[in-house]
């Protein structure tokens, strides 16, 4: 399991930050580049991940992860189910408003037996709490199983976003990059999209002939949704 961020309590011995010491954990260290908590959780059963999820709900209740969330963003996010826009932060200042992301997450890999198969857990815990951080929309304990398309995105290096996406990334335009990202989530159903954004369908169509002018994509052509689709989640997650 990983939790993210984990951040030592003021005045703390950096080198022996502060572990957590409940039931379920059988052991417990903190990944500094990650700024993460790393667990393992023993299981009842292979097929059951509930005491995974119960550690990880008292853990995000910590201080450590509090910290985090007493600490103003460079962007400011509203809650998820506030009131006005979820925004989250984008690349090179922009803004990504489709569903928001949150300061503080868990997530929780495939159950695994023996030592050998820790770096494999880990990656997967470590994407899924990326995944849940950047993206309100999945629960706040992300298991990586239940992580879409973020399962293959977290394991790619970092990027810059790709030049034709770029624009609506910008934050003059995060009203489109919303409508769009909306949009290829509903595969391209424009009623469910227009019932999900609260708009009418003649301004879902001009949105969309927007980013249609801002990216040079084609929105009926399966390889540009499936470029505009990913650019849009990657930029999420960084």
């Amino acid at each position: 399991m990983a939790v993210l961020p984990w951040i030592p309590d003021t005045g703390e011995d950096e080198d022996h930050p502060g572990l957590p010491h409940l039931p379920g954990i059988a052991a417990a260290c903190v990944i500094p580049d990650e700024t993460a908590l790393a667990a393992l959780v023993r299981l009842r059963a292979p097929t059951s991940l509930a005491p995974a999820r119960a550690t990880a709900e008292q853990l995000l209740r910590s201080p450590r992860t509090a910290a985090a969330d007493s600490t103003p963003p460079a962007h400011p996010l509203h809650a998820p189910g506030a009131a006005g826009p979820v925004r989250a932060a984008g690349p090179h200042g922009g803004d990504l408003p489709c569903g928001g992301g949150r300061e503080s997450s868990a997530g929780v890999s495939e159950a695994r037996r023996g030592l050998d198969e820790l770096p494999a857990a880990w990656r997967e815990a470590l994407a899924a709490a990326r995944a849940a951080r950047a993206d309100a929309r999945l629960d706040p304990i992300a298991e990586w199983t239940a992580i879409g398309p973020y399962r293959l995105l977290a394991t790619l290096p970092p990027a810059a976003p790709d030049a034709s996406v770029r624009p609506l990334l910008e934050r003059t335009h995060t009203e489109l990059a919303r409508t769009a990202e909306t949009f290829l989530d509903c595969a391209g159903q424009a009623s469910r999209t227009a019932q999900i954004l609260g708009i009418h369908r003649q301004t879902l169509y001009y949105r969309l002939s927007r980013v249609r002018q801002l990216t040079g994509l084609d929105l009926d052509a399966g390889d540009d949704r499936l470029l505009l689709h990913m650019a849009l989640k990657a930029a999420r997650l960084r």
